[in-house]
């Protein structure tokens, strides 16, 4: 089953921590140390397939990492979590989840008799507080002690990151911004917490893929808080290194005047496509000092995939040259 990535929260959960190397320090620095010494974290792999039912899109997404566990097949399955009120009923719909990943290894390994591992992770996010069980058999209403071994038994690690959750995840960067934008959802002090995930955007500069990543982040600070120019400016000169804050003011202005925002109306994709292509523009013109104008033509030939990859090269380039080979290169194509 294809899901569709219904809304910026579940986006975030999806691009983030949907990168391996980002999972695998989730991973590492988030689970019992116990659990991950039987883990040869070196295997884990993403599966690109979803396991979340139809009319639950709109308040989950999940991600399945196969990974051997002591020599055997095993994986990690995160399921994110973000209902406006707390679903007593989660632990069974996990199991669910659960039941149909190992339906499907059965499926693709027919010749073993046994299945493997599942380690379940929920990130739980949402304006209130998670109080629900967290061990399956809490929701069954057992009558006797001698009912409970026809019962299934099983736990997931939660991570409440609500409001009122005590949660800290530990990890890189990538993690911290993570954690630091999702629990900034409905929360008092949301603006100190978004200062902090750009304040750690500065760690990763230099990093491969950093353009991506800064326009990940700051398209879901756009389209979930509600932070004025004047004091999102603010934020942005008072934490971010200057070829970074000079990027995202410019692309605050385009997305702002060309409403260049997802989950608008698919009438609106060629004036999108024509801000996507004066937002580079800017972006080359702030970087290199000069004006790109013989660009424009290429740039508006590229693609929303394009775009990104363009968006690393320009922070990545030394000189206009090499931009311009890249987006010929591509453009020939």
């Amino acid at each position: 089953m294809t899901q569709q990535i219904s809304n910026p929260h579940d986006k975030l959960f999806k691009q983030l921590l949907g990168e391996p190397e980002t999972a695998v320090d989730f991973v590492a620095n988030n689970l019992p140390a116990q659990v991950v010494s039987h883990l040869d974290l070196k295997t884990l792999q993403v599966v690109q397939v979803s396991f979340i039912d139809t009319q639950f899109v709109q308040s989950e997404a999940d991600l399945l990492f196969s990974v051997a566990i002591d020599g055997r097949p095993g994986y990690v399955y995160f399921l994110f979590e973000h209902q406006s009120s707390p679903d007593g009923f989660m632990m069974l719909r996990l199991l669910g989840y659960m039941v149909r990943v190992w339906r499907r290894f059965q499926g693709e390994h027919r010749q073993l008799d046994r299945l493997p591992v599942i380690v379940p992770m929920v990130l739980f996010h949402g304006p209130k507080g998670r109080q629900t069980p967290l061990s399956f058999q809490s929701l069954v209403d057992i009558p006797a002690e001698s009912f409970v071994p026809y019962t299934p038994a099983f736990q997931c690690k939660l991570y409440d990151l609500s409001p009122f959750g005590q949660d800290q995840l530990a990890g890189n960067a990538v993690i911290r911004i993570l954690a630091d934008l999702l629990s900034a959802y409905g929360s008092a002090d949301f603006q100190e917490r978004v200062r902090r995930a750009f304040d750690t955007l500065n760690e990763l500069l230099n990093a491969p893929g950093f353009g991506k990543l800064l326009e990940i982040v700051f398209r879901y600070v756009l389209q979930v808080f509600d932070i004025p120019k004047e004091e999102l400016g603010q934020l942005v000169t008072s934490t971010l290194k200057r070829d970074v804050r000079e990027f995202i003011m410019t692309t605050y202005e385009q997305l702002k005047q060309e409403g260049w925002q997802e989950g608008r109306q698919e009438g609106r994709q060629e004036g999108r496509q024509e801000g996507a292509s004066l937002v580079l523009a800017r972006l080359v013109a702030k970087k290199f000092q000069m004006q790109p104008d013989e660009l424009l033509p290429l740039l508006g030939k590229l693609s929303a995939a394009q775009q990104e990859e363009l968006i690393q090269t320009i922070l990545e380039s030394s000189t206009l040259q090499d931009v311009t080979e890249w987006l010929e290169s591509v453009c020939q194509n």
